[in-house]
């Protein structure tokens, strides 16, 4: 399921090339991991897929607002973005991360988690 997520990442971002490919399947990998650490499940199902990719692509426009391809793919209408404590600016001068401190993988998970707690089951001892 993670080639169907790098799929949906690279067609949202509408990405043509592979040169980013490497970097967005570790993220798909790290919000696979915590997806199933939140949620308490040892596959992330399939209901799941597009959040999945919607998280990735969230935290790669966090994690690296520069990179050409992705800040692309962000709408000529948005001005800025606030996750957290985080602000990403967009405009003619280029992408800016104006905070203190970087927004964590947690911050973009838990953003979601009104639709993620409806997959979330009680752990067992």
């Amino acid at each position: 399921m993670r080639n169907d997520v790098l799929v949906i990442v690279k067609r949202r971002l509408k990405l043509q090339d592979n040169s980013l490919d490497d970097l967005i399947f570790d993220y798909i990998e790290q919000v696979e991991w915590k997806i199933k650490l939140y949620c308490n499940i040892s596959k992330v199902p399939e209901a799941l897929k597009r959040m999945w990719a919607s998280i990735t692509i969230d935290l790669l426009r966090v994690e690296h607002p520069n990179e050409e391809a992705i800040a692309n793919s962000v709408s000529e209408s948005m001005a800025s973005v606030k996750l957290g404590d985080t602000s990403i600016s967009y405009g003619s001068k280029g992408n800016e991360v104006t905070s203190t401190s970087k927004a964590t993988l947690d911050d973009v998970v838990l953003n979601y988690r009104h639709e993620l707690n409806r997959f979330r089951r009680l752990k067992s001892l």
